[in-house]
């Protein structure tokens, strides 16, 4: 039986070796560094509608999982003009480095938090949405569900999370070619639809999931799958959604 602590462990040494990576002078490390930084427009193109797609405001309380060099909290901040400053939570030290120096502003610096999707360092009810690109592939399902219960445990009632990452594109060969791609420090990717995301997140108690419908993004040119999920306040009722 596969214990929390087995979970850690695995993660913080998936963790070792992508940041021994992530800093290396591979190619595929240099192009991830460029599309975390300056190519965010073509990596996550569509969170720049996200704002207005989800009518958010100023009062949103935001925590970004997996924020890497922290570019989907600062567009996010910057479209909204958050009231409380927002928070990115990242395994990797690393990329909460880069984050501090791509950012000069001092109130999004003090929001980079270093820990585990799985085990995060909030009381519940914290925020109100949670955003989460690209980490789920580098887990495995029980991680995911760990993850999935966090997002439900640190949302308030009637808040969202929106979740996306690379998905199958229904071709063997083609989504194993995709899965090089994408590898990061020696992992094995784990490129899942639409309907298991919505699975897993019902898994652990999640009544309220949707296709999130993120796309278009540009680079790389790989499917993606994506989904919101919300914590309901008392007396939601599913079935008549």
């Amino acid at each position: 039986m596969t214990t929390y602590l087995d979970r850690y462990t695995a993660q913080a040494q998936r963790i070792r070796a992508y940041e021994g990576w992530l800093r290396s002078s591979a190619p595929g490390a240099m192009a991830l560094r460029w599309l975390l930084g300056p190519g965010q427009w073509a990596s996550n193109t569509a969170i720049y509608r996200l704002a207005e797609g989800l009518k958010l405001d100023a009062k949103t309380r935001l925590l970004d999982i997996g924020c890497e060099r922290g570019a989907v909290l600062r567009l996010l901040d910057d479209q909204l003009h958050c009231e409380v400053p927002p928070v990115g939570l990242d395994f990797s030290r690393a990329m909460l480095e880069q984050a501090r120096l791509d950012d000069p502003n001092t109130k999004r610096d003090a929001g980079l938090v270093q820990g585990s999707g799985i085990a995060m360092p909030f009381r519940d009810a914290t925020f109100n949405l949670v955003t989460c690109g690209y980490v789920l592939h580098d887990l495995d399902d029980d991680e995911v569900r760990a993850l999935f219960f966090e997002v439900g445990r640190i949302l308030e009632p009637g808040g969202l999370a929106v979740i996306w990452d690379f998905g199958p594109t229904g071709n063997r060969t083609l989504d194993a070619w995709n899965e090089r791609v994408v590898a990061t420090g020696g992992s094995t990717p784990r490129l899942r639809s639409n309907t298991t995301l919505r699975r897993l997140a019902s898994d652990v108690g999640f009544p309220f999931t949707r296709y999130a419908d993120l796309r278009p993004f540009l680079l790389p040119p790989i499917p993606r799958a994506s989904i919101i999920v919300g914590r309901p306040p008392a007396g939601f009722d599913p079935s008549k959604l």
